[in-house]
């Protein structure tokens, strides 16, 4: 092989090499995009289970106005 040979191979590895970086950089980004979404989508399930509760609890108590409030019209009758 000449010269002109080793030097078009020795190209084409730095570009690969340049390649092969540039594509961990983006690996790496996303994964880290990948970590933040799945703890956005943590936090987002934490507070729709708190809601939730709550409603829950609501509506116990909405339940129990709504029994209170029968007793006495059935009592008013």
């Amino acid at each position: 092989m000449n010269q002109r040979e080793f030097d078009f191979m020795d190209m084409i590895s730095i570009l690969s090499l340049a390649l092969g970086y540039e594509n961990l950089l983006e690996n790496r980004q996303q994964s880290a995009q990948n970590d933040i979404g799945a703890a956005n989508d943590a936090q987002a399930k934490f507070m729709l289970e708190e809601i939730n509760g709550r409603f829950e609890d609501q509506n116990k108590v909405l339940v129990e106005i709504q029994q209170r409030l029968q007793s006495l019209e059935d009592k008013l009758k």
